[in-house]
């Protein structure tokens, strides 16, 4: 492989530990999101 291919495949890989690092990311701001709306529901109610 030459360096230029090198190169490609680094920038490639950077790439999907990237989208997989804002795909974990989102994943959790809505399950944070949910957790928020559950509670805001339940202080609603008791008051």
């Amino acid at each position: 492989m030459s360096d230029i291919g090198f190169l490609f495949a680094g920038y490639g890989v950077i790439w999907v530990i990237l989208g997989g690092y804002l795909y974990s990311i989102g994943r959790r701001q809505s399950a944070l999101r949910r957790e928020l709306q559950r509670l805001q529901r339940e202080v609603e109610r008791g008051l």
